[in-house]
């Protein structure tokens, strides 16, 4: 295996090509790049994906355990950079890839240091996507975790905390980083649940976005401007036993599937 220290070395080296515009900052703490992969916990029969694989700061480390893994990124100097380092590595598959347009089903453990510009997207789409997954462990700026554990009371909030537990954060300060960030970044763990193979999710969750658009209106007429008709969503909260006067925060999952259920029949 490739020398440690060379190779943190060489991933700080390149702190002059990062792409702001991909929110590239590489993670040069081999120490932290450690902790944060074997939080994964990865088993051997484990199919792994990482997502903006980057310089391979926490690719060093998986690539060196017995399992399917999968380094997706949408910057091909970025994969060139990884092809040639782990080009003896058995099990491995270096994609250029968007995540969005990933297929997650195959996969048990995802891992990821995720852009600024697309966190939330990443996040939402694991949520409704990753449904065989057993432990997804991310990264991202200190700013947005508090938004996924329901601070703000939001579609993104209510659907992670319904499909997996959200475990507390590990602190990364921003000279871990190379260019150094503005902002420190935190580490936390996705443990999904059975709910994250609930067929309904996709279609609730939609519904929840759309009624959130005008999260200060009453829920009456945030369905009526959804649906183009106030009667029929008059009928339909009140199949749902739910007040025309409740604000889309103040409903939870439940009461978004009871609500889907009738729309849809």
């Amino acid at each position: 295996m490739l020398d440690k220290t060379k190779y943190f070395e060489e991933v700080k080296s390149y702190k002059f090509i990062a792409n702001k515009s991909l929110g590239q900052n590489f993670l040069v703490d081999s120490d932290i790049a450690e902790k944060i992969v074997k939080k994964l916990e990865i088993q051997t029969g484990d199919i792994v994906l990482e997502i903006g694989a980057g310089l391979g700061s926490l690719s060093y480390f998986l690539v060196q355990e017995n399992c399917d893994k999968t380094l997706i990124d949408v910057d091909e100097k970025m994969l060139q950079f990884l092809r040639e380092k782990f080009k003896n590595i058995e099990d491995l598959q270096v994609k250029r890839e968007n995540v969005l347009k990933s297929d997650l089903s195959k996969y048990t453990k995802i891992i990821g240091n995720l852009p600024y510009y697309i966190t939330s997207g990443i996040i939402e789409h694991i949520a409704l996507n990753a449904t065989n997954a057993k432990k997804i462990v991310l990264m991202c700026q200190k700013e947005v975790y508090p938004k996924l554990i329901s601070m703000d009371h939001n579609p993104l909030s209510i659907l992670l905390n319904y499909v997996c537990k959200i475990s507390t954060p590990m602190n990364v300060g921003r000279n871990s980083f190379a260019p150094v960030p503005h902002v420190d970044s935190v580490v936390f763990e996705l443990i999904p649940n059975q709910c994250m193979k609930d067929e309904r999710n996709k279609g609730v969750y939609k519904l929840m976005c759309q009624l959130f658009l005008h999260r200060r209106k009453n829920i009456l007429n945030c369905l009526s401007n959804v649906i183009g008709n106030r009667d029929v969503a008059k009928d339909a909260l009140n199949k749902c036993g739910l007040s025309e006067n409740l604000r889309p925060e103040q409903l939870n999952i439940k009461d978004f599937q009871n609500l889907f259920e009738v729309l849809k029949s």
